[in-house]
């Protein structure tokens, strides 16, 4: 059993925090900023036999009453290193959804370092983890070519059908913008899948070589009258001799699949069929990064270093 501080209880932390009960941990608190749950029990909120009430800062939370922290909030590392920070300085493990630190070397700044620094000090791990970044797209393959000799590509393609998806997807990847719309949000920084650069970085590290050549783009995809239908977006880079091709495509007429491609000897090829659920396998890997964290070295580490042993259920 771990007990848990859970940050962020939209609509993919909800069904974290579900799981965590379902697996046996102890949540000790719920943190979220919504006013509308402040104060509130969890059993209010989700039903389930929680009498703890959610409070607005994990400032609030009691130092040492946990073991590891959850945030399901904020995309970008510099929204949440000050929460980070202070989950660090009471002495917990950290596994985040931010898609940033899948790789927060890229991020650059201050924060992966400080933050590195003070995990260290503290002799805990920060992590960030997912489905994507944190699994299709980089695990997967990295796994993958290890049973390809000398590889000389890595390609992979994530197909999403956003119609089947939370409608904070469907706005993320800008459906139903028009074109001017689009392209003036995706300046803004509002608009795009992130997390795909982090990827080719994650394979890169898993072949032992730095990302060079980087090149990446988004592209809205039109449909009739000039309007939004998702997104198409790639990354692709050298490791080495290995060529790194990652596209992503998210549309309301997309097909549910991933595809993986190891150019080696042997070549290898595994598609999942259906695709791997984002909602669900979020959840599932968070809460199983939960329970293999306290076994990771020290610092700000990747999927890359986690475990695969974790502490029983």
């Amino acid at each position: 059993m771990v007990r848990v501080v859970l940050c962020g209880m939209g609509a993919i932390g909800s069904e974290i925090l579900r799981y965590l009960v379902e697996r046996s941990h102890e949540v000790v608190a719920v943190v979220d900023s919504d006013p509308e749950k402040l104060g509130r029990t969890v059993a209010e909120l989700t039903g389930l036999p929680l009498g703890i009430r959610v409070v607005g800062s994990i400032k609030e939370v009691s130092p040492g009453s946990a073991d590891v922290a959850v945030f399901s909030t904020k995309s970008h590392i510099p929204d949440i290193a000050d929460d980070i920070a202070t989950a660090v300085s009471a002495g917990l493990d950290v596994v985040t959804t931010s898609e940033e630190m899948a790789y927060p070397a890229f991020a650059g700044g201050e924060y992966p370092a400080s933050l590195d620094k003070l995990a260290l000090e503290k002799g805990v791990t920060i992590v960030g983890v997912g489905v994507n970044p944190g699994f299709v797209m980089d695990l997967v393959p990295a796994v993958v070519a290890t049973a390809a000799k000398s590889p000389r590509s890595i390609h992979v393609v994530r197909s999403v059908d956003v119609s089947r998806r939370r409608r904070q997807l469907q706005a993320k990847v800008g459906v139903g913008h028009t074109r001017v719309k689009f392209e003036n949000e995706f300046k803004e920084g509002i608009l795009g899948h992130v997390g795909l650069v982090e990827s080719a970085h994650l394979i890169a590290l898993s072949l032992g070589k730095p990302l060079e050549g980087l090149k990446h783009g988004v592209f809205p995809v039109l449909g009739s009258e000039d309007y939004v239908m998702g997104v198409r977006q790639f990354a692709e880079g050298k490791a080495g001799n290995c060529q790194i091709r990652l596209d992503l495509e998210m549309t309301m007429t997309s097909a549910d699949f991933d595809v993986v491609e190891v150019k080696g000897d042997p070549d290898l090829k595994v598609r999942f069929e259906k695709g791997v659920f984002g909602d669900s396998a979020t959840v599932a890997v968070v809460v199983h990064s939960v329970e293999r964290v306290g076994r990771a070295k020290p610092g700000l580490i990747t999927v890359l270093d986690l475990p695969f042993s974790g502490t029983p259920s």
